[in-house]
């Protein structure tokens, strides 16, 4: 099945999952329920449902993952958060327009009961998850310590939430509501082992160890690595896996990072991810992994990848760091002896920054690679583009054909929304441009 086809089922399905409740309410709803508390449960009904769904968004399932990309989940993981907010602060002012008293809402007030208590918690609990992924990068809290409160809060929120609906008696007050949410009870239960438990516990028993950990221009590292044990890992180029360098793959910090490896390699071959400094893990730990470390993969993800399409040739557009999963590419298609034309814009603030110059180079030599380096800050004898990537930069270069191209876009925030914008006014099909963003965490 293709990913055209799977996206829009993986899409209807969870588009179901949330209006259930509402249909089995519907349908066995007591009788005599007025209609402000009907539209009251319904909304706690809709915002339960896609709490207990957003854990599945981002627990890396394979068959959802591969329709959509992490990337694209992440980001609907986000704006899901808000409407799930939109629809629990809509029942609680439901309930109190109905006439509950407003001491429901405190929970330490001798008038409240745990049936309404847990519900509370629950809500000030994914206020303060909202709260902090919404303040993260403002206020530099480091993304570890935002991936524990994560981890910690998130399933806690959840469990809190669905015990407030079964103490309440009038949400599941029929046997149908009851046996639903059990079973939704049960699926978050299955998802959060198979994410917490089972996931780790299978990449326990594939380590792989640092081979070389090169340093790079721009502030990066690459790190090589060799499979412990095990036959290694077969993945796509522009793919990413989830790094973790500590102990035991049980630790909450994990950190997704582009292959910068060709992807036709033998089995039990070395990979390589390229990390550039851009937080505490990246600038401080990894510098320090020395040759011989324990190092757990979990991957590959993401459907960025030219093998996932079909075209004539490539343009491959990379800002800063966001070139490794281009560079993957690059190195595959030479090792696959692919001649379709490739055209690799790449983006930096200064000269400092470029990186696999010499990689490039030799690239040039064996495809059919045209390169273009565009500085923001160049040195006085710079020859090439200034500034960013613009219509103008990207004329100079492309062919006449360059409509029926496929392109991949990878980098920075600012970078991507630009190009986001650019790419179709140069009367590129949207289905020909693909994207990853770095800033899915």
């Amino acid at each position: 099945m293709q990913i055209d086809i799977r996206g829009p089922i993986w899409f209807n399905f969870y588009r179901s999952l949330v209006v259930l409740p509402l249909l089995v309410d519907v349908v066995f709803r007591p009788a005599g329920r007025g209609f402000l508390i009907s539209v009251a449960i319904a909304s706690g009904y809709a915002g339960l449902a896609i709490l207990v769904l957003e854990f599945a968004l981002v627990a890396r399932l394979r068959p959802v993952a591969g329709a959509f990309g992490p990337d694209a989940l992440q980001q609907f993981h986000k704006q899901m958060s808000y409407v799930a907010v939109m629809f629990i602060m809509a029942h609680a002012a439901l309930l109190l327009a109905y006439g509950y008293p407003a001491g429901i809402l405190n929970p330490f007030s001798t008038r409240s009961t745990w049936a309404w208590r847990w519900g509370v918690i629950a809500l000030f609990m994914l206020l303060a998850l909202i709260v902090l992924s919404t303040v993260r990068r403002h206020f530099r809290i480091p993304y570890e310590w935002w991936q524990l409160t994560h981890r910690l809060l998130a399933p806690v929120l959840v469990a809190t939430a669905l015990t407030h609906i079964f103490m309440v008696g009038g949400f599941t007050g029929t046997r149908p509501m009851r046996v639903l949410w059990m079973i939704y009870a049960a699926g978050f239960l299955g998802i959060a082992i198979h994410h917490r438990v089972c996931m780790p516990l299978l990449n326990w028993q594939r380590p792989w160890t640092v081979v070389r950990n090169v340093n790079e221009p721009g502030d990066s590292r690459t790190l090589v690595l060799h499979p412990v044990k095990h036959s290694g890992i077969s993945f796509e180029p522009g793919q990413f896996a989830w790094l973790n360098t500590w102990r035991t793959p049980f630790h909450y910090a994990e950190h997704p990072i582009s292959f910068s490896s060709s992807a036709e390699m033998p089995p039990k071959g070395d990979v390589s991810f390229t990390i550039k400094a851009l937080g505490d893990w990246s600038r401080d730990v990894v510098p320090s992994i020395q040759p011989g470390a324990r190092v757990w993969v979990d991957g590959p993800y993401g459907v960025f990848s030219p093998d996932c399409e079909q075209g004539p040739g490539c343009v491959l557009i990379g800002g800063g760091i966001g070139i490794t999963p281009l560079y993957s590419m690059c190195l595959t298609m030479a090792d696959r002896e692919d001649v379709r034309p490739v055209f690799l814009f790449c983006a930096n603030r200064d000269a400092q920054e470029l990186l696999f110059q010499d990689g490039l180079e030799n690239l040039r030599r064996r495809i059919n690679l045209k390169l273009v380096h565009v500085l923001e800050h160049p040195p006085a004898d710079w020859c090439g583009e200034t500034g960013f990537i613009t219509p103008a930069i990207l004329g100079k270069v492309l062919p006449k054909q360059y409509k029926r191209f496929q392109y991949f876009v990878c980098g920075p925030p600012l970078m991507m929304d630009a190009l986001e914008g650019i790419l179709p006014r140069l009367g590129i099909p949207a289905e020909n441009i693909h994207t990853e963003r770095f800033d899915i965490v």
